[in-house]
């Protein structure tokens, strides 16, 4: 008999959306930069390509500009993973509209919209 295998809990809180490398931009104290998302979520995202890749650690704040969104999405984060030109970013503060529009847009691009 084939032994059942017990579904895996994520450490993620939030469901993570794959990005078709939107560009986002952010800013440092000292330098500001863009880059392509290449994966987000309401808690925080992943970026490549960065032009001034920020350090592990650092404090930032992204700016997201969505396809047909009036505004741009903007939240302040702090570096968790660099690599190269990569990095991650989980989301220090985020209002609950900006958590509302990558939900919405993103399920929207999953689903063909």
């Amino acid at each position: 008999m084939a032994e059942q295998r017990q579904p895996q809990l994520s450490k993620r809180g939030a469901f993570r959306f794959r990005c078709s490398k939107e560009p986002v931009f952010y800013r440092s104290a000292y330098e500001e930069g863009e880059g392509l998302l290449t994966n987000i979520s309401t808690d925080g995202c992943a970026v490549e390509w960065a032009t001034n890749p920020p350090e592990l650690g650092e404090k930032i704040l992204l700016s997201i500009e969505l396809d047909g969104e009036a505004s741009a999405v903007e939240a302040q984060a702090r570096v968790v993973r660099a690599e190269g030109n990569d990095f991650a970013v989980r989301f220090t503060l985020i209002e609950p509209h900006a958590k509302g529009l990558i939900r919405k847009y993103f399920s929207g691009k999953l689903r063909g919209r």
